[in-house]
Parts: C-alpha cells; sequence; structure tokens
C-alpha cells in the first residue's frame, strides 16, 4: 500500500475467492497494538479486530455492471450504519473472485475524469451551489492533537473517534494533518511509537499547506484538488487565509453528492460484558445450600468452591457472605449453629435481599460495578455481591451471584488490546487513583490475636487488615477468607497473628511479592489481571521501585486495593472522561471515605 498508493486490498482464498479485505485502518491498527509485520493475513481476519472479516465482505460487495452511483449509496449506507469499513468497496465477479477495490478517492478521481464531459449521475455537478464550506467538518467538530503528541497519542485518537484524520495544531497554527497513509508509512518503516508527531511531518516533508483549499471552492475543485495531490484529506481555510477552519474527506464529497445525513460521530460509551456472559465464562451456577446449613458447611462450602458467597434456602432464598462468617467467627459463635439460627439472631436482620440489589443478567458490567459501589445495608456496610435474577421459578428466580472480583475478571476477559483499554478509559489509571492510603487500613504487630483483627475489621468495615513489624514492613494480610479458613480448620480466635501466618505458611515470600503485590503506578487493567489469575480480592499496593528505593530490602507500603475499589474504577467508566474528576478519588485522596 505505500507503494501503490492505494488505501484497500483485497483478501483471497488459494482458488482466487474474495474473504475479506485489508485496509489502511487495518495496518493502522495493527501498527498500534504493537503486532508483528509478519503476521499472517488470514490471522489477522481471525483476531476480531479486522475492518472487513469474511462476515462483512457480503455487505461491501458490488458487481462490475454496478453504476457508481449504487457504488456510492453502498458506501453511504455503510458509513450512516456505522460499518467499519465504509470507505471502500469489493468488485466481485459472479464466482465470488476479485476484479477490484474502489476507495472513496476512486469515486473523487472518477468524478473528475468526467466533470469535463457529462456530469455523471451522484457525481458533484459544475453548476452545483455546494461550496466546500457546505460539506466539510467544521473545525469544532475535527479532533486535534497539540504539536507535542507522539505518533502513538495521536494514532490512539484517530481509533478511538473512529475519524481518518486529525489536525497537529495550536494556538500558532497547523502544523500538518495525519491520517492513516502516515501510520502504513511508520509501520513500513519501522517507526517508534513514541517518536514525535511534528518530526515525523518533517521527516515526511508534509506541510499543511499543500492541503489548503478555499472554503468557498466548489465540490469540484476540491475532488480535482484530491486527485492532482492523491490525498484523502484537505485542510479547508477562508479564502486568502491559513486560519483552518474544517477539514474535507473524500467520503464528505461522496455523502455530499448523496445528499446524505451527517455521519455520526460519537463512539458509544464501553459498557463491559454483560454479568449473564461473564457468569457463563466463569462457569459458576448459584450455589444453594440447605434449611439445616450449619456455619462451618457454609464456610466449607465457601472454601471448596472458592466463591465469597452462598445461597442458603430458607423461607426465602438469603445470601450468606465471607463478612457472615468472619462475623460469626469474631462472636466465637459454634460451628454446628445452623444458618438460619444466626440470621434470626442478627441484631438487625434483613428479611429477604433489596430488590435493588437483585440485577437482570443483561446488565452491563459498568452498570452492575456502579450498582455495587453506590448500594450499602442499613449498617452502611459496602455492597460486594449482587444477585442476578435467571429463570422465575428457579431458586427464586436466582441465577447466579455476582461479586466485585467478577468485575475484575469481567474487565480483563473483555479488554483484550491496547485499543480496547483505550476505549474502556483503562489505559492510562493506575492504582494509586482508587486505593486506600495506608492511613485507612487496620494494622496489627503479629502479638495481635484473630479475634481483634477481625473485630477491628468490622468495626471499620475494612475487608482487609495489614500485619506489620515494628519497623512499619509488611509480614502479611488478614481478609475475611481467613475467618472462612480458620472456621473450617477449628483454628481459635484468641490464636496470634503470627502463629497464624506461620501455620499458614502465610508470611510474605517471593511468591506473595508477585501474587499480593503491586506497585500504586500499575496500570488498574494489571491489577485486575492480578486480582483474577490469583482468586484475591485484596493487593497491598507498595512503592515504586526507583533511586529512592535503592538498598532497601523492601518497598515500603502504600496501602491496599481491593475488588471494590476496581468496581469503583469500573463504574466511572460511565463518564466520558473515565477516571476524572470524580468525587470519590477526592474523598479517597482526603481519607475521609469509607
Amino acid at each position: 500500500m505505500a507503494s501503490s498508493g492505494r488505501t484497500g486490498a483485497g483478501i483471497c482464498s488459494s482458488s482466487g475467492h474474495v474473504v475479506g479485505l485489508i485496509t489502511e485502518n487495518d495496518l493502522m491498527r495493527a501498527y498500534f497494538e504493537g503486532m508483528p509485520p509478519d503476521k499472517h493475513l488470514s490471522d489477522w481476519l481471525d483476531s476480531g479486530i479486522s475492518r472487513a472479516p469474511p462476515e462483512v465482505v457480503s455487505k461491501i460487495s458490488v458487481s462490475r455492471s454496478d453504476r457508481l452511483a449504487q457504488v456510492a449509496d453502498k458506501m453511504v449506507n455503510n458509513a450512516t450504519a456505522g460499518d467499519c469499513a465504509c470507505h471502500h468497496i469489493i468488485v466481485q465477479d459472479e464466482q465470488g473472485h476479485l476484479e477490484g477495490v474502489v476507495s472513496s478517492l476512486d469515486m473523487v478521481q472518477a468524478w473528475c475524469r468526467v466533470s469535463h464531459k457529462k456530469p455523471m449521475p451522484a457525481a458533484p455537478s459544475q453548476n452545483d451551489s455546494k461550496t466546500v464550506g457546505d460539506a466539510m467538518k467544521p473545525r469544532e467538530n475535527v479532533f486535534t492533537c497539540p504539536p507535542i503528541s507522539t505518533m502513538n497519542e495521536v494514532l490512539k485518537l484517530l481509533l478511538l473517534v473512529h475519524q481518518n484524520g486529525v489536525l497537529i495544531a495550536d494556538d500558532g497554527g497547523v502544523y500538518g494533518i495525519i491520517t492513516p497513509r502516515d501510520a502504513v508509512k511508520a509501520f513500513v518503516d519501522g517507526e517508534s511509537l513514541g517518536t514525535g508527531i511534528v518530526e515525523w511531518l518533517r521527516k515526511v516533508g508534509a506541510a499543511a499547506s499543500d492541503r489548503y483549499i478555499a472554503s468557498t471552492a466548489s465540490l469540484p475543485d476540491a475532488a480535482e484538488l484530491m486527485t492532482a495531490r492523491k490525498v484523502h484529506h484537505l485542510v479547508v481555510v477562508p479564502p486568502g487565509s491559513s486560519n483552518a477552519i474544517g477539514l474535507l474527506s473524500s467520503l464528505d464529497l461522496v455523502l455530499a453528492a448523496q445528499a446524505s445525513s451527517v455521519l455520526p460521530c460519537s463512539p458509544p460509551a464501553w459498557d463491559g460484558p454483560t454479568v449473564s456472559e461473564q457468569l457463563d465464562k466463569t462457569q459458576e451456577t448459584l450455589s444453594l445450600g440447605h434449611s439445616s446449613l450449619t456455619l462451618h458447611e457454609a464456610a466449607n462450602l465457601l472454601l471448596s468452591s472458592g466463591r465469597t458467597a452462598v445461597a442458603v434456602a430458607l423461607a426465602s432464598i438469603r445470601l450468606l457472605t465471607e463478612w457472615d462468617i468472619m462475623r460469626s467467627y469474631a462472636e466465637s459463635w459454634p460451628g454446628n449453629t445452623t444458618v438460619e439460627q444466626w440470621i434470626q439472631a442478627q441484631e438487625f436482620p434483613r428479611p429477604t435481599i433489596p430488590q435493588h440489589l437483585m440485577i437482570p443478567r443483561s446488565m452491563s458490567l459498568t452498570e452492575a460495578a456502579t450498582l455495587m459501589v453506590n448500594a450499602s445495608d442499613v449498617g452502611g456496610e459496602p455492597c460486594h455481591h449482587l444477585v442476578v435474577k435467571g429463570v422465575h421459578g428457579e431458586a427464586d428466580g436466582w441465577l447466579g451471584i455476582f461479586s466485585a472480583l467478577d468485575v475484575a475478571r469481567g474487565l480483563c476477559s473483555s479488554i483484550t488490546s491496547k485499543l480496547d483499554a483505550a476505549q474502556a478509559g483503562a489505559d492510562q489509571t493506575r492504582v494509586f487513583m482508587v486505593m486506600k492510603p495506608l492511613a485507612r487500613v487496620p494494622k496489627f504487630l503479629p502479638d495481635a490475636s484473630l479475634v481483634q483483627v477481625f473485630s477491628s475489621m468490622i468495626v471499620s468495615r475494612q475487608g482487609a487488615s495489614l500485619v506489620m513489624d515494628h519497623d512499619g514492613n509488611h509480614l502479611g494480610v488478614i481478609t475475611p477468607r481467613c475467618a472462612v479458613e480458620a472456621m473450617v480448620s477449628g483454628i481459635s480466635p484468641d490464636l496470634t497473628i503470627a502463629a497464624w501466618l506461620e501455620w499458614g505458611g502465610r508470611t510474605v515470600s517471593k511468591d506473595d511479592a508477585q501474587n499480593r503485590e503491586v506497585t500504586s503506578g500499575t496500570r488498574l487493567l494489571d491489577a485486575a489481571s492480578t486480582m483474577a489469575e490469583n482468586a484475591v480480592h485484596h493487593l497491598i499496593v507498595v512503592q515504586e521501585k526507583g533511586p529512592a528505593t535503592t538498598g532497601m530490602t523492601r518497598q515500603r507500603v502504600l496501602g491496599i486495593v481491593s475488588a471494590l475499589d476496581l468496581a469503583r474504577g469500573v463504574a466511572s467508566m460511565h463518564c466520558r472522561c473515565p477516571f476524572v474528576s470524580l468525587g470519590w478519588i477526592q474523598l479517597l485522596r482526603s481519607g475521609s471515605a469509607q
């Protein structure tokens, strides 16, 4: 493509049948994702991020006997429908063999060839009163990057907003325009994504002035200039000025010729998978305990299943969590006490699951995370679980239990590429933005007892406590899962933490550092991956390595990040500017939030 000047190429099977299309935008995405240049095209078509895989070939295909007006119609229809390959049309014969690929620039060039003869159908006529100013994207709708941007930052913007041109400009004027063609050239040249964008423009000799066209120019004049310069985009300026007021693309000319509506330009916000899809991936079904289930049996069920909550069939279905087991263990309830007896003896027993915590299977990950963060019971305890409603009549209509850890799993399973992370707003978010600072985390010396730790966690409504020595080094972490293990194993609540850590082999080791520790600068997405891989709800946040940590045997602890903290981050994806200007971030940093 770089040598031929073409912007798309058909991909054929060994028999010559069309199986897909690869465009400049595909190569731009591959370059952005860091894919190797020797990746096979068949692998690209199967990757799930190809713009024109086999299943969409029929939508973007015509026969050679079709009129160009029909080709324009198909381009416009694909564009307004949001099709990712709307700038190209495949030409096939009756047997499905490739005959060519038509781009929007080809359409413009065809109009130019006949403009001095007889205007063809759907072409901009010399008598058409429309001007470039009528067809362009106005400056306020054109995305702009400052000249200090890198190639990576500019390409990310192009991919995020589904546009093929971005202006490089500041208050001093326009430095140039970057399109997928630049990405193709950079990919071929092996250019680093960290290259400064102005440096790149100088290297390829791309001056903005070479693309200027007056807003009062006619559409045929714009078509002539695109054809002469072999470019898909022109910078629109007022007559006699170099102040950019818009951008005109070859597709804009096609749309103008077809009198089509304006393209939708705002990509939808990322919502993630549905809770049902996530439950299917983890193959989790509702664990239902019988009415005579004891606390010890419930703890054993939680421990063996790896889950943090179990449904119990009483007069109505109830939810029993690790937090309940920790409370009963700290209050020295006998293990043979039935769950029903324990629930009925609580000071504020909840008769049933609140309706607002029972969610449909179609609810998105971000919606579920938002509900989890906002929901709290009468006692103000954080909500780590939601009930997914299933078919009416099955376990009171319960399908499964969705936990905060499931949010982490859903985030990892649905974000599989660099662009996915950018679209979700998860590429720039770091652990320090959502963690609980050390001042808000319960801390204990090794000589404290288990019952002291669990009681403190209950009062402070925190799901983890750090075990630290007198020098401030962390020795381990205590969570409600420890109470579950202690109850199952028959451990006395009066056992010291030191003895507990030694008994369970839980003292800090190299493996702990890999499974339980993250630095404050770790991406939230990577923290979620660590939680999901190790099935843990809490990670210890330590100081970044650097000159200040030279000679230190252990990095300084800064706080704790939990699965529910991660859910707060996912919940913020409903915002157009994810993870930015959220009230809870300021509260967390000030230490005044729970």
